[in-house]
């Protein structure tokens, strides 16, 4: 065995069983198909208990596992950040596998042959090629997109709540979770119906609904975590979310119309 660490070159003593400079274990071996299967049960059955009973939290008592988590708890459950990347994650590659996303948009012919204007035709494709960038940067990047609303709603949240002595970062830190976890039953339950009414007027009816039950779920989290014990509590909150959700979709579609239409191409639309 060497006498230095094999990751940062510290010198290791005979009595550590640990690199006291970079913390890796002095006990390395070489790869085998057995070692391998070993470390990946250990990474399931011991290393991620708290993942576990973080998913088990969020299933049976949300509000309660946050406030846990927050008022000090941290080695028991697992990172916000960490389990929101895994569950967008989860998220995205089942999405794409069931294929759940509707087709980009491309120019209608029948439209194109209804502008004379070359001018206008012109207009009218760059404002369908703006809409489809759009929609599929949204699919991409879904996962950051959802850490950076989060501080819009903890906003709102902290500002009908900052009564019940939570701080913006702690709401935020609860809206991460709350989100994580209800893209995965979204997932779950929504999207094999999303996948099979793909691209037909069902759809939306379905995303809408998804959106409902997700936000069902996050006014019962938070009802618990601001520490309401009646259904007032949770009605106030379920009110707030719906304020702030309706204030951030006005928000969107102001800056989508912005996006797809500025340059000229608000003239377009009487051709829709």
């Amino acid at each position: 065995m060497s006498n230095q660490c094999l990751n940062c070159g510290a010198y290791l003593t005979s009595h550590k069983f640990f690199c006291s400079h970079c913390g890796q274990n002095i006990n390395t071996h070489r790869f085998t198909f057995r070692g391998l299967l070993h470390d990946f049960l250990h990474s399931f059955l011991h290393a991620d208990k708290g993942l576990l009973r973080l998913l088990k939290g969020l299933i049976t008592r949300p509000g309660h596992t946050v406030a846990e988590f927050i008022e000090g708890k941290r080695k028991t459950y697992f990172n916000p950040f960490t389990f929101l990347a895994l569950c967008i994650g989860f998220m995205v590659l089942l999405n794409t596998w069931m294929k759940t996303y509707s087709d980009l948009p491309v120019p209608d012919p029948k439209v194109i042959a209804n502008i004379s204007d070359e001018k206008m035709r012109t207009l009218y494709i760059l404002s369908i090629e703006r809409t489809a960038r759009m929609i599929e940067f949204g699919n991409k990047y879904l996962n950051i997109i959802s850490v950076l609303i989060s501080p819009f709603f903890a906003c709102f949240l902290w500002l009908f709540f900052r009564r019940r002595k939570r701080n913006m970062a702690e709401i935020t830190v609860a809206y991460i979770f709350f989100t994580g976890f209800s893209n995965v039953l979204s997932t779950i339950f929504i999207s094999p119906w999303l996948a099979m009414f793909r691209n037909t007027a069902a759809a939306s009816p379905l995303l809408y609904g998804s959106i409902i039950l997700q936000t069902l779920y996050f006014a019962w989290g938070f009802k618990v975590f601001f520490n309401y014990r009646t259904a007032s509590g949770y009605i106030k909150v379920l009110l707030v979310l719906w304020l702030a959700g309706t204030i951030g979709l006005i928000l969107f579609i102001i800056g989508v119309f912005y996006y797809v239409y500025r340059g000229g191409v608000y003239d377009v639309l009487k051709y829709l």
